[in-house]
């Protein structure tokens, strides 16, 4: 297998597949007809964790919500009119599982379950595929065993992950008799439905709010380790701060071609395994798909969610004093699966700052927020 690298000589003269250019090429974007898009309205809304809890401060008349109250009344009425849904993502639940306290996780939950009613967008990774799909479509053809379509949004933390989600009842054999039990449940098929509805909620419930202090030492016990689910970002972070000491031994390369480093480093971590699975399901070589430089940048420059990693990367390490951390590759993660789909991100400061100043909001016509007051007046 083959990859897509980039090798820099030492006096910050690039040269291999990725060698020219310093900018995003001027392309347009190729959306992925096998992600379908909700219709508008209602509009899409995604909010990052921190305002979640503001909204929960609010909800619980915590002093540092009290100038929020009207914002969570705003959010509620516009849901319940249709105006805007407020669908929550994988990163979300990541970093809810990342806080200690029961208390906090619990309102929590109880803010998203009334706002988001655990709408969810799928992620990135999942995001990702299906872009890669429509620029291969474009660029070679169809996949002769093309990928199902999916909705962009979803309901539940299984389709936040990408996975199928609901429950199944198999036999002692290991059979799915779910249909069967259904239809010989004694309330009958209505009340088995609601009982298996109930059952899924109370799952995404309790996937948000974690064990309780009482529960923790029994699950711990059985193996239980919330720290390692944060591995993979540490990992991520990890490699970004061991490419800082990399520009900073070779300052030039931070005034020259940072992004067709960060872009080449972006396909080789995150996307390299499906972009070659899609090239060998169509029987199709990566050198003679993008024969060139240029049309290694155009075609990946044309993936949305990529052009988010690639662009905030590259504005990151841009600064040599910025300091890595797990939280900014979530929040890259979350916001490479949301910018391109949702109509507005409110994002923390910082964020929202390089989103803003790095021309995406602009590209992709989404509203980006950094101050949750600031939303209902946007919406209507």
């Amino acid at each position: 297998m083959a990859v897509i690298c980039v090798d820099i000589h030492p006096d910050g003269d690039e040269v291999g597949v990725m060698s020219d250019g310093t900018e995003r090429s001027d392309v347009a974007y190729v959306w992925p007809e096998t992600l379908r898009r909700p219709p508008s309205p209602p509009q899409v809304v995604y909010l990052d964790l921190n305002h979640w809890i503001d909204l929960a401060k609010a909800m619980v008349g915590h002093p540092d919500g009290e100038n929020l109250g009207w914002v969570l009344d705003s959010c509620v009425d516009l849901v319940n009119r249709g105006v805007a849904v407020f669908p929550i993502s994988d990163t979300i639940y990541f970093e809810i599982s990342k806080i200690g306290r029961y208390r906090q996780r619990r309102h929590l939950r109880d803010v998203i379950e009334l706002i988001s009613r655990y709408t969810v967008v799928t992620s990135r990774p999942v995001v990702s595929v299906h872009e890669i799909e429509a620029i291969l479509d474009s660029w070679v053809g169809a996949n002769p065993d093309p990928i199902n379509k999916m909705d962009y949004l979803d309901w539940g933390v299984a389709r936040a992950f990408g996975k199928v989600g609901g429950f199944q009842i198999k036999s002692n054999d290991g059979a799915d008799v779910t249909a069967e039990t259904r239809l010989s449940y004694p309330g009958g098929p209505a009340a088995f439905d609601s009982l298996m509805a109930e059952a899924e909620l109370e799952l995404n419930r309790r996937v948000i709010d974690g064990p309780t202090l009482e529960e923790e030492p029994e699950l711990r016990s059985y193996g239980w380790d919330p720290t390692v689910a944060f591995e993979g970002a540490k990992k991520r972070a990890e490699q970004e701060i061991a490419q800082v000491k990399t520009f900073n031994e070779n300052p030039k390369w931070r005034r020259g071609r940072i992004r067709d480093v960060v872009a080449a480093r972006e396909i080789l971590i995150e996307i390299n395994a499906p972009l070659f699975r899609g090239l060998a399901e169509r029987g199709a070589e990566l050198e003679d798909v993008f024969p060139s430089p240029e049309t290694v940048r155009q075609a990946f420059d044309s993936m949305p969610s990529f052009d988010v990693a690639v662009t905030l990367k590259t504005s990151l390490h841009k600064n040599s004093k910025h300091q890595w951390k797990t939280n900014d590759i979530s929040d890259i993660d979350a916001l490479g699966s949301t910018l391109p789909y949702c109509d507005v991100v409110v994002t923390d400061a910082a964020m929202a700052s390089h989103v803003l100043s790095t021309g995406l909001a602009d590209r992709l016509n989404t509203r980006v927020l950094s101050r949750l007051s600031e939303l209902p007046g946007h919406l209507g």
